[in-house]
């Protein structure tokens, strides 16, 4: 529903996004900061357990379906390292797990 302010629908995808995404990581993160509820998307940070620090956003929910992920230096560092996308509606979680273990060690034993 396309609104000028925050709706339900929203507000309910918020909720098990941040529950759910801070779930899935929580093994291989040592810090995750979701922001609170914006207008139609989501950002935040994540530090994995081998101190590479993440920036993620999904920008207008109405339209978009795409989750950004790029490099970040620490949790105020909104530029970063190049731009990767994942398409949230195809196999987002493993793509997801598969391009950070790809890109350095990533052990959760840790």
């Amino acid at each position: 529903e396309s609104s000028c302010t925050r709706t339900e629908q929203y507000l309910e995808f918020y909720k098990i996004f941040k529950r759910e995404f801070t779930a899935i990581l929580r093994p291989y993160c040592k810090d995750i900061l979701i922001s609170k509820p914006n207008h139609f998307d989501i950002t935040g940070f994540f530090k994995l357990n081998d101190d590479r620090i993440y920036y993620f956003s999904i920008g207008d929910l109405r339209w978009d379906k795409i989750f950004l992920l790029r490099t970040a230096k620490d949790f105020k560092d909104y530029t970063g390292g190049s731009n990767n996308f994942f398409d949230i509606e195809n196999n987002f979680i493993e793509n997801l797990l598969s391009y950070l273990k790809r890109n350095a060690e990533f052990d959760k034993t840790e």
